[in-house]
């Protein structure tokens, strides 16, 4: 006969039986993010050391997370560039420089030429004609939004952003402005620090992502071992 007894409240067993499938199914996401990412890496990996492709070929953007190997010709806009807030790299605050160029049927796509560190000036853009490869890639958005960013619209024309959709990029560098981003590769003359991620220089790596899935997993099991703890005791 066991000399213990193990008799919790209900509503001890409740919230623990909660928390522990919120921490579970938290690791569960975390690790699916991580495979995610890790795909994307490979799609990556395979698009850099394929022959780029003419982008006037195909204008549309592929799927968010993928990119593709393009070349294009045109002329960046001087005076027109935006600056992507909240990008750190390594720890450092920083932005990455968007500039315009313009294509010889008078549309423009944004040219993101890379990171600089916050509150460094940007040199210009090579002037004349331009013959650019790079990934081109959907617009990035944020993983979440804290308050209302400021109108790309307003007047005076802003010259630091915060992940504008379409209709402020058109707002920004003009109505025919294709939807996507072309990352500047890293051969390319006129830019900076260049070496992207998967989904964008500022993603979280799989490795983070499998890391965190451990430690909600190892949060789950340490919460179900002390409650049992708590409530095995002996008898009197």
């Amino acid at each position: 006969m066991s000399n213990h007894t193990f008799r919790p409240r209900l509503w001890a067993v409740l919230l623990t039986l909660l928390l522990s499938a919120g921490m579970v199914t938290a690791g569960v996401w975390q690790y699916g993010r991580g495979v995610q990412k890790q795909a994307m890496q490979a799609d990556r990996a395979r698009s850099s050391m394929a022959p780029a492709r003419s982008l006037l070929d195909d204008v549309i953007a592929p799927a968010r997370g993928q990119s593709r190997r393009v070349v294009v010709e045109g002329r960046y806009l001087p005076g027109l560039e935006v600056r992507l807030d909240n990008q750190p790299r390594q720890k450092r605050p920083g932005v990455h420089v968007w500039a315009p160029l313009q294509l010889a049927d008078g549309r423009r796509l944004v040219v993101d030429r890379g990171w600089l560190p916050l509150g460094t000036a940007p040199s210009p853009p090579p002037v004349g004609g331009q013959r650019i490869e790079g990934q081109w890639r959907a617009l990035p958005q944020p993983g979440m939004r804290l308050g209302t960013p400021k109108s790309a619209c307003a007047t005076p024309r802003p010259t630091l952003v915060n992940y504008p959709d379409l209709v402020a990029v058109r707002c920004l560098f003009g109505a025919d402005t294709l939807d996507g981003l072309l990352e500047l590769d890293a051969s390319m003359p006129g830019g900076f620090v260049r070496d992207w991620a998967a989904s964008g220089a500022n993603e979280i790596p799989p490795t983070r992502h499998f890391g965190y899935a451990a430690q909600w997993w190892l949060f789950a099991a340490t919460l179900i071992a002390l409650f049992i703890k708590i409530n095995l005791k002996k008898k009197s």
